[in-house]
């Protein structure tokens, strides 16, 4: 049978749609457990399987409709898709997350610790894969260049454009599902396709990882609230104002200062039972502490702690994966420094990092800092491992305390031990550890690596605490870890020593796992004698309403709505809820609903709406 030209062209478009019905696949597979998994999910999900398909094929054509040209647009497509599948394999193996769209804004960060990251994968491997795809495209494009060959087809402008458009308009289908009506219906009650935004997780291994991308899009943009308006708002201040009651605290003669030291992926390693340690690596914090703190994030994501913290919002009102700090403050938000400025304190953060990660310079002018050491404004920082240690951090924020006339507010953020934790981390160990038998012998050379940071963290927050002691001026010391180490990938260190329970991901995770894997340590100290009360499990964005209290600094009407939020669930994240009687939930409660939906109107007035409950107005 000869093979004539028009015959050729129909072989090439089917021989395309198989190989991106093989590459959604492929996809899952690699971003999974394997093809056997993979092939179950194309049983099981038939419907998610061909959208992929389909979304790969839609992208494919967009490509065509520009460049009219089969094997550029096919390479270029498998560039686009096979990077986002690359990215999002190793973003899951380091942070246990899926790539979300929003994450293509943080390019900046991904490369600055690019260098840590590839001691914890085999960079060897990594970088002769990538030299293959480079040298094979290079290749491609150097014989195009030189024999310019006849294009397979080429298709005419009054085809390639309604083709472009129909593609394009396929994807906004899934970008926009909520906008469109009858989209969201189609795809639940049809497809039997449903963003699962509350589990990410389990989202994109049901969904495929292209549909789910294109659902999350959306979810980048905030809408408003029912009901948001300012009467609401008005409303909503006038009953808190009548519940506004005088703090219990005893305030002190002065003014303290306040200290928050949010320190790198702090932790309690002697929880990994049948682990030895010597000694304990935090005497200090043990002896003084007062709670957990339940972090929204873990092994990274330390931007979206300190915005519940200074800002006393939470994420569970933004869409699963985002990143307040790079998306949403974009001006002049209601935030802890400007309104301790306005009662005359000094605000000013410390971080021994570039004050680009995170976006962290714009997003301090926004809340009012008046001053941001970041890594410049160390002069001959001392460095313990790749960064620069606790004890500096210390050391920087007494210079502070004592270079200033009036009281000041101190958000201090360590880096002494963030990842990796590779074995020669340090030159010297003043700590030992022993795994449980059956752990992998590697695994307890990161725990040491890990441990050390710990013990160093402690012994610095200690020496600020003697400092203060031996001070006449009143300081209220409020340290806690942003979130638990990531040691190894798919929370290795965790499920070999059965912490949580093995599997892939938090499959077989119950809630009490999930609140073991996101709390860690957190002591509050003064030395005027104020008694803080013990606090058992609460988020980051109840605080700073907490060190209010004890400062004897009166507070926002803002906060009375956190406090009420908080005297009923304390615990609020995506994966689990604390109530005020240890009660674990999944999804909040409907006795709690009439309390969230007023703080999430606040929360959206202060942070996207018209600010008509800001003090900044006042």
């Amino acid at each position: 049978m000869k093979l004539t030209p028009k015959l050729w062209k129909v072989l090439l478009v089917v021989a395309g749609i198989l190989y991106f019905a093989f590459a959604a696949v492929a996809a899952q597979a690699f971003l999974g457990e394997g093809f056997e998994q993979a092939n179950q999910w194309k049983k099981d999900r038939p419907s998610a399987y061909y959208l992929n398909v389909l979304i790969l094929i839609a992208v494919f054509f967009i490509f065509l409709g520009l460049f009219n040209r089969f094997v550029i647009s096919f390479l270029a497509t498998h560039v686009v898709a096979g990077g986002l599948v690359v990215i999002s394999f190793y973003k899951f193996g380091f942070l246990g997350e899926n790539l979300y769209p929003w994450d293509l804004l943080l390019y900046s960060n991904v490369f600055n610790l690019l260098p840590n990251l590839l001691q914890e994968v085999n960079a060897g491997a990594l970088l002769l894969g990538l030299a293959v795809v480079v040298a094979g495209v290079s290749g491609l494009i150097a014989y195009w260049w030189m024999k310019r060959p006849k294009p397979l087809f080429r298709l005419k402008w009054w085809a390639r454009v309604p083709l472009l458009l129909l593609a394009a308009v396929f994807l906004c289908l899934f970008v926009f599902y909520r906008s469109i009506p009858g989209v969201e219906a189609g795809l639940k009650d049809r497809a039997e396709v449903t963003n699962i935004t509350w589990d990410q997780n389990k989202n994109y291994a049901e969904n495929g990882f292209f549909l789910t991308f294109l659902l999350n899009m959306q979810s980048a943009i905030i809408w408003a609230p029912s009901g948001y308006n300012e009467r609401a708002i008005e409303e909503i201040m006038a009953r808190l104002e009548a519940e506004q009651s005088p703090s219990d605290a005893e305030a002190p003669a002065q003014q303290p200062n306040i200290i928050f030291i949010m320190s790198e992926s702090f932790w309690d390693p002697t929880l990994l039972e049948g682990a030895r340690f010597e000694p304990d690596p935090m005497p200090f914090v043990r002896e003084h502490q007062n709670g957990a703190l339940l972090s929204p994030t873990f092994g990274g994501g330390t931007s979206n702690v300190e915005f519940e913290l200074l800002t006393g919002f939470t994420n569970m009102f933004l869409p699963t994966g985002s990143v307040p700090y790079q998306q949403y403050i974009k001006s002049e938000i209601p935030a802890l420094p400007n309104y301790l400025a306005d009662k005359g304190y000094k605000p000013l953060a410390i971080h021994p990092y570039p004050k680009w990660f995170w976006n962290r310079e714009e997003v301090y002018e926004h809340m009012g800092f008046e001053e941001f050491i970041d890594i410049d404004g160390f002069e001959d920082p001392l460095y313990k491992g790749p960064f620069v240690s606790d004890a500096q951090v210390t050391e920087t924020i007494i210079e502070q305390i004592e270079a200033a006339d009036e009281p000041v507010f101190i958000h201090a953020v360590t880096m002494q031990n963030h990842t990796s934790y590779n074995e020669d981390k340090y030159e010297e160990f003043t700590v030992e550890t022993e795994v449980p038998e059956g752990v992998d012998p590697v695994l307890n050379l990161l725990l040491r690596s890990f441990t050390q940071g710990v013990q160093d963290a402690d012994a610095a927050f200690a020496e600020l605490a003697a400092y203060a002691e031996a001070s006449d001026e009143p300081t209220l010391i409020v340290f806690f870890g942003d979130h638990l180490p990531a040691i190894g990938p798919d929370y290795k260190l965790f499920k070999q020593t059965d912490f949580v329970p093995r599997g892939v991901g938090e499959s077989a995770w119950e809630l009490d796992d999930f609140r073991k894997m996101r709390s860690t340590p957190l002591a509050i100290w003064n030395n005027y004698g104020a008694d803080v009360p013990e606090l058992g499990t609460v988020s980051p964005n109840t605080l700073a309403s907490v060190a209010l209290d004890l400062a004897g600094v009166d507070k926002p009407l803002f906060y009375k709505a956190v406090d009420l939020f908080r005297d009923v669930m304390p615990g609020y994240t995506v994966d689990v809820k604390v109530d005020a009687d240890d009660e674990l939930y999944r999804i909040t409660p409907d006795e709690v609903e009439a309390l969230k939906q007023d703080y999430e109107l606040l929360q959206y007035d202060r942070l996207f709406g018209e600010q008509y409950s800001s003090e900044l107005k006042k």
